[in-house]
């Protein structure tokens, strides 16, 4: 695209330099498009829109690793809490089984042994209520993290689909702009084709009238004036086309 812009401008200037002769001199044109500047400008503009998009791209990419970790943590968490509510139901489990031995025990035991019977069912009642609070306690603790966890992976989830329906909105506004551009290229283009005959048919009128030698030096010099004028616009037009393409290439990108 960019060899094809420079090569032209180089021939839309050489036929213009061409045109611009007559039989008694030359015009100079002095509005010649500056090709240097327009293509360092063009190449500044594509590398700025290329930086911009991978940055959008990069952004993406690690919202979406982020809210990926994120579940992978809180199903690891909610794993690891079901995991301790179970080791301390089964210890609860455990310590009512020998409350309950040591109780057959002191039963089974000689009289003189009952007070210290009951003593030991009471500890070992205390010990099973503690240790099924305790466990109460553990699992509540547990599912509070499992819901914060998961609370905050949504969150994150969220976050990740609405920048993906701001990058989506971002490209679809740059395909109308791009969409915009062609147009404003085919009608600088049409008006370009325009002026250029327009040229032609006063620069045919002014030769058939200096050829015939009706031209009064008033009216070659007025005619000189108009042909000048047309070159001049075909020159902005031909910037104006420039411009255009700048913009279609930004946008293609």
């Amino acid at each position: 695209m960019k060899l094809h812009l420079i090569t032209f401008i180089a021939a839309a200037f050489a036929a213009q330099f061409a045109t611009a002769q007559v039989e008694t001199g030359t015009l100079t044109d002095t509005t010649a498009p500056i090709i240097t500047e327009a293509t360092q400008a063009q190449q500044e503009a594509a590398l700025k829109a290329e930086k911009e998009r991978l940055k959008a791209e990069q952004q993406l990419q690690k919202e979406q690793e982020k809210a990926l970790k994120a579940q992978e943590k809180a199903a690891k968490e909610q794993a690891k809490a079901e995991a301790a509510a179970k080791k301390a139901e089964e210890k609860a489990k455990r310590d009512a089984e020998k409350a309950a031995k040591e109780k057959a025990k002191a039963e089974a035991a000689a009289k003189k042994a009952e007070e210290k019977a009951a003593k030991e069912k009471a500890k070992a009642e205390k010990a099973a209520r503690k240790a099924e609070e305790k466990a109460a306690k553990e699992k509540a603790k547990a599912e509070k993290a499992a819901r914060k966890a998961e609370e905050k992976a949504r969150k994150e989830q969220e976050r990740a689909a609405k920048e993906k329906a701001k990058a989506e909105k971002a490209a679809r506004k740059n395909r109308e702009r791009l969409a915009k551009a062609n147009s404003e290229v085919s009608k600088v283009e049409a008006r370009i084709t325009k002026a250029k005959n327009d040229l032609a048919q006063e620069e045919n009128k002014f030769n058939i009238k200096k050829a015939k030698g009706a031209l009064s030096p008033q009216d070659e010099a007025k005619l000189k004036g108009k042909i000048l004028k047309r070159q001049q616009k075909i020159n902005d037009l031909q910037l104006d086309l420039v411009k255009a393409k700048e913009r279609v290439t930004k946008y293609s990108l």
